[in-house]
């Protein structure tokens, strides 16, 4: 005969298989989520480091001519031309959904900046399916 304490135990463990594992699944989901953002995140933050050594680059190319004294005033819309044929020849607009982009010039310095959004694997109720990222790089234009 059993004692009373063990038939109403009866069935706990089936409470807790279950809640094991809605807790392994929820982390599954987490981690994959954050796996996605940040291998976008990583990839985003290359592409703005080769599209501001391409207009640094370039900017360097076109003012390396001697001039009188101090730096050269760089040409933001040179800037911004050089990082778009960049962002194009690797086909960024293809790889990122909702890239947008800027270029800046602040004396020497060229700053470019990319967002995008990022769609991720899995979308739990009440959790946004997609998340927004942004990337910034600059690079120095050593000119006299």
């Amino acid at each position: 005969m059993k004692s009373r304490r063990q038939r109403d135990e009866r069935g706990q463990m089936t409470v807790l298989i279950i809640g094991f594992t809605a807790i392994v699944l929820l982390m599954i989901v987490v981690v994959t989520d954050i796996s996605k953002v940040f291998l976008v995140r990583r990839d985003l933050d290359a592409t703005a480091d080769g599209a501001v050594l391409a207009a640094a680059n370039g900017l360097a190319a076109i003012y390396a001519q001697p001039s009188g004294e101090g730096n050269a005033e760089l040409d933001p819309d040179e800037a911004r031309r050089l990082t778009a044929d960049y962002l194009d020849s690797v086909g960024a607009g293809n790889r990122f959904d909702g890239l947008d982009w800027s270029a800046d010039v602040t004396g020497t310095t060229v700053t470019v900046t990319l967002t995008s959004t990022v769609d991720l694997p899995f979308e739990p109720p009440g959790w946004q399916g997609s998340a927004d990222i942004a990337s910034d790089a600059a690079a120095v234009v050593p000119i006299r």
